[in-house]
């Protein structure tokens, strides 16, 4: 096997880095053992180190984390449930380097999801990487020329691609109009959050952890208290709420109207509200973007329905999902749903095997038969079909930071010509009344209504807006020009 050294990894300054790496001679066959190591192991990374070994024929051979703690007590935790030990790596960078490793699987922060896939398809690995696809647009355009240059099977992990159900009443909408003609599709993320706080001293990295490391191409600066998971909320590392649960919904969206490329337009409207804390990015956020087929839009609220409550908010009795409105019926609905007739009467319930994890057994399953396969066609979630949700998230996010802060008060009037944000933007001046914002003094992120060429993916005329397609990379860890 053709391997990358330790060396050329942490020489990886230029663009051309890792232009002259190799496809690697072997791959695992259809009756050959597929050998995985799960790269970050918080959260999710631990449930694929459970998932994998489950699939004939696969067997997890190692694991790789920063933190030597998180490390340390899944690698022990595995054994007890296996009964064997794993390999473990503290860099990712050993783990490419290993030539008795097949495929891999990136669990990691989403600011290392396009380098991390790059460079495991120049090492010769098939990879399966955790949503959102990437953490900027133009990285993802990479991930995908890595896969085809490499030919390397690259799953994305937005699971509800590989459920059947969903398959086949998303074909009948779009083919056989069992909704009618859609008229609009809203996603839904109404969940309840609290703040991250506010550090009063420069926070320190965990003794555990490799900071540096983990940073990658993003800042080493460190203003965060919790230092796992709320990396979500600041930009160099995160996408906000919208790049987190997003792609989940957004995805559904786009799969329901048959959307194969960017939408025409984007426009935001959002916040951070209520908390006293540092983060950078919306708890309060409406998305609309512009299809052919109907338009989509995208509500997100992070507070309860009131102040000093423990719950969460619902709209048309969803917390979190989409309301597909056609004009004969409306499907509601998430993992699964009902479709409703006009009069409110449910005509149809929407089921079917999620599997187990939430779905993500079934697109484990779903990326191995593609490694077997060596089929980009057998995967239900291509770097493509990842990015294309992706780039929603990355879209809004766009608008929003190229946004201007107005009234709360003078919303309505600035967004009346576009009913179906004039309509969320209602709701959410209610939601944040409720919450003890004082709406007659707030302001509100009005995101640009940023026009979009869904072919070349990029903004016409307008190089602000391009300029955050990509972004700047920390040396060594840059994503390279030439994959």
């Amino acid at each position: 096997m053709v391997s990358i050294n330790r060396r050329q990894f942490l020489a990886a300054i230029s663009a051309t880095a890792f232009t002259s790496m190799g496809t690697p001679a072997h791959t695992a066959m259809a009756n050959e053992e597929l050998r995985v190591v799960v790269i970050g192991l918080n959260g999710i990374g631990r449930t694929h180190l459970e998932g994998f070994p489950l699939i004939p024929g696969v067997r997890v051979v190692g694991a790789c984390d920063v933190d030597s703690a998180v490390l340390g007590t899944r690698a022990e935790n595995f054994d007890k449930k296996f009964g064997y030990q794993l390999k473990t790596y503290d860099d990712l960078r050993r783990v490419y380097d290993d030539p008795n490793v097949d495929a891999v699987v990136l669990a990691v922060p989403n600011h290392w999801h396009g380098l991390g896939t790059v460079w495991g398809c120049q090492a010769g690995k098939d990879v399966y990487t955790e949503k959102p696809c990437s953490h900027n647009i133009w990285e993802a355009g990479q991930m995908e020329k890595a896969a085809q240059k490499y030919e390397r099977i690259v799953q994305i992990g937005i699971q509800r691609r590989s459920f059947p159900h969903l398959q086949e009443f998303f074909r009948e909408i779009r083919e056989e109009g069992v909704l009618g003609k859609l008229k609009s599709v809203k996603g839904l993320y109404l969940t309840r959050r609290s703040s991250i706080g506010k550090p009063e001293v420069t926070p320190k990295p965990l003794p555990t952890v490799n900071h540096d490391l983990w940073c990658g191409p993003g800042s080493t600066e460190l203003e965060r208290l919790r230092y796992h998971y709320d990396w979500h909320w600041f930009w160099d590392y995160g996408n906000a709420e919208l790049g987190n649960n997003g792609p989940h919904i957004l995805d559904l969206c786009r799969w329901v109207v048959g959307a194969e490329e960017f939408p025409t337009s984007v426009t935001s409207v959002g916040g951070r509200y209520a908390w006293d804390d540092n983060g950078q990015t919306p708890n309060t956020h409406i998305l609309s973007y512009d299809y052919a087929t109907a338009p989509i839009t995208f509500e997100i609220r992070d507070l309860p329905t009131a102040e000093g409550k423990q719950d969460t908010c619902q709209y048309r009795g969803l917390s979190y999902g989409i309301v597909v409105e056609g004009e004969d019926a409306t499907y509601l609905g998430f993992d699964t749903g009902k479709v409703i007739d006009n009069n409110g009467k449910t005509i149809r319930e929407v089921t079917g095997d999620k599997g187990a994890d939430g779905g993500r057994q079934l697109h484990r399953e779903n990326f191995v038969k593609a490694v077997r396969s060596r089929k980009t066609s057998d995967l239900n979630c291509s770097v493509k079909t990842g990015h294309l949700s992706s780039a929603l998230c990355h879209l809004g996010n766009i608008s929003h930071q190229l946004g201007e802060p107005v009234a709360l008060t003078s919303l309505p009037e600035r967004v009346q010509d576009q009913p179906l944000i004039a309509e969320a933007s209602q709701r959410m001046s209610e939601h944040l009344a409720a919450n003890g914002v004082n709406t007659k003094s707030a302001s509100v992120q009005l995101g640009r209504t940023l026009k979009i060429d869904p072919t070349k993916e990029i903004f016409p005329n307008d190089a602000a807006a391009n300029q955050l397609l990509r972004r700047e990379y920390r040396s060594p860890y840059i994503v390279p020009e030439q994959v």
